[in-house]
């Protein structure tokens, strides 16, 4: 009796380089049609991902150091792709933005990306994920219209779950599939996935909601907090909507400008205490966040989290 013919798997892991040229290896062998940045190059990229094939659709099971991509015009004209991506967070946090969408993403969140538009992503902490990609035409004929699901987020919940258990075993049991279980498999996923945002509203409004305007406003934020020039007016040039519209969205809140210093100085929290234990440069830090006044980066950071950045450092080495 003839061996049942599976379909192909490839591993990728930086296990198997050298650390120094980890990060190349992943930008170059493993996550191609993208430009590829490292969120702090000063700490060691460690990454590794399953991909099984078929023709009905990808799996993908990426456990990774955070990293930003950014898929451009060019990278659509030199590839054609036009596949769509439905991404599970696992583990770890990040953004995307995409169309008209954009989301902040964590544990058990489902969101999408398409190939075929440009658009940006990025892991803000180490991340687990897996990812089903199907093509354009599987996801309009099952699931609705790509452009309207692009960096949506369906927040965590109960169908969540049910829906990253059996993407859980689909990624542990795919490397044994012939490619017709494999299509019986991806069925599957659509159909709890179908399940997941029955009775939400998946039609794109003519103009933005205000909601759907801040969440995509919070997404460019997490994408530009490295550029020291970037505030309310890039923000609401960046969206294509007046200031007046941008701040609406905003209402009641703390305001835009405060969201921005907020996040620039979580973030510089947040790359301290991953770093700490193997030399967190504080300079480094600081200018990777958007800040460019020492004086005054400490002097925020002290209030917001009552404690000079040296100060967090050193209690990583106690």
């Amino acid at each position: 009796m003839n061996a049942k013919k599976t379909v192909p798997v490839f591993f990728g892991t930086t296990d198997s380089v050298e650390p120094k040229q980890a990060f190349d290896y992943w930008r170059n062998a493993v996550v191609t049609g993208t430009d590829l940045s490292q969120l702090d190059s000063a700490k060691p990229f460690a990454a590794s991902r399953l991909v099984a094939s078929s023709s009905h659709g990808a799996i993908f099971h990426t456990v990774s150091s955070p990293y930003s991509l950014e898929r451009r015009p060019l990278h659509l004209r030199q590839d054609g792709r036009d596949d769509v991506g439905i991404m599970l967070i696992l583990h770890g946090s990040g953004y995307l933005e995409q169309v008209n969408n954009g989301s902040l993403l964590g544990p058990g969140d489902i969101s999408f990306q398409t190939w075929g538009r440009p658009g940006a992503a990025g892991a803000l902490t180490d991340f687990e994920e897996i990812r089903l990609t199907v093509p354009r035409a599987t996801f309009l004929a099952q699931v609705g219209n790509v452009d309207d699901f692009a960096a949506r987020k369906f927040a965590a919940g109960p169908l969540n779950q049910l829906f990253a258990a059996y993407m859980r075993t689909f990624a542990d049991s795919v490397a044994q599939m012939s490619d017709a279980e494999t299509g019986i498999a991806v069925e599957g996923a659509l159909h709890l996935l179908r399940g997941v945002i029955s009775g939400r509203n998946a039609q794109a409004d003519g103009e933005l909601s205000a909601n759907a305007l801040r969440s995509l406003a919070l997404a460019r934020i997490e994408h530009r907090l490295h550029d020291p020039e970037f505030g309310p007016d890039s923000l609401a040039a960046d969206l294509r909507v007046s200031r007046s519209r941008l701040y609406a969205a905003f209402a009641g809140g703390e305001g835009i400008a405060a969201t921005i210093r907020e996040a620039r100085l979580n973030r510089a929290h947040d790359r301290i205490v991953m770093m700490r234990k193997a030399g967190a440069r504080i300079a480094s830090i600081m200018a990777s966040c958007g800040f460019t006044d020492p004086a005054a980066f400490s002097r925020a950071f002290r209030q917001r989290f009552g404690l000079p950045p040296r100060d967090l450092i050193a209690q990583g080495c106690d």
